[in-house]
């Protein structure tokens, strides 16, 4: 398992951190996701065999969100 922290832009309300939570949730090889609304922080737990980290900031932004550079 690898660990991923994410900042992710346009998260605005506790519905836009509840969808975006579902949506990584049901994404393939993620094993955990915690969202935080507050400060616009995703931290993940995802299999390496099943996903990579471009396919998953594909998927915040396929929400409809945006993924800052680190």
């Amino acid at each position: 398992m690898r660990h991923l922290q994410l900042t992710v832009q346009g998260m605005t309300c506790g519905g836009c951190s509840a969808r975006l939570q579902r949506v990584l949730q049901a994404s393939a090889g993620i094993a955990a996701a915690q969202v935080v609304l507050d400060g616009g922080r995703v931290d993940l737990e995802y299999d390496e065999a099943r996903t990579d980290a471009a396919a998953i900031e594909r998927a915040i932004v396929d929400a409809g969100f945006g993924v800052a550079a680190p």
